[in-house]
């Protein structure tokens, strides 16, 4: 009997407003994974990315650099300049579409440590159930003024974390995405009708 009743409870919540938006989309399966499982997606995808689509010489350790010393970030770019080796550290936020009471809303974004130069580059990474990634890349002094978050850009506001200093959850709406396609900072990549060329420009142009 209390089998037969939690496997009612069950149903009403396996066949929630969320599986089913996900339902048809090749994100369905990332969706279910954990917090910490979705950023390391975010960053394989991006090292995939940018080896298949540019020259670039990026790094990704997964998880064994939890604790960089010069830094916080998740991948990182070498180039050769006069004999000379600049890095480029890379910070990599993932997220897919939030759906709240059935309907999609917009991406979340935790934890974006905006203090003390961390990082030279983030990268957002933003997809939704019709297979559609938005790709932003922007650079530090773009979003941190006088050590502050500032998301502008964007047409927002930062919020901080209340007690945490240096941290902030940065959320983005479909207005926000909007703004950074406007201004170029923002690619948006149809899986479906993809652009590769386009594609390929955007990451070279923005990661150099």
């Amino acid at each position: 009997m209390t089998f037969n009743l939690i496997e009612n409870v069950n149903k009403k919540y396996t066949k929630s407003n969320k599986a089913n938006y996900w339902d048809n989309s090749i994100f369905k399966d990332i969706v279910k994974l954990t917090n910490d499982e979705r950023g390391r997606w975010g960053e394989e995808l991006l090292f995939e990315l940018v080896k298949e689509y540019t020259d670039f010489n990026i790094y990704w350790d997964c998880d064994k650099n939890t604790n960089p010393l010069d830094g916080i970030y998740d991948l990182w770019i070498v180039k050769n300049i006069i004999n000379t080796e600049i890095k480029k550290r890379i910070e990599v936020k993932t997220s897919g579409r939030t759906i709240s009471k059935g309907k999609p809303i917009g991406w979340q974004h935790e934890n974006v440590y905006y203090c003390d130069n961390q990082w030279d580059k983030i990268i957002f990474i933003d997809y939704d159930s019709n297979d559609v990634i938005y790709i932003t890349i922007v650079d530090y002094d773009q979003i941190v003024v006088d050590n502050q978050i500032d998301l502008t850009l964007f047409g927002k506001k930062g919020h901080c974390r209340k007690n945490e200093n240096g941290k902030a959850k940065v959320d983005f709406s479909m207005k926000s995405i909007n703004k950074g396609l406007d201004i170029g900072i923002t690619f948006k990549h149809d899986l479906n009708n993809p652009s590769d060329e386009k594609l390929k420009t955007f990451l070279i142009e923005k990661l150099k």
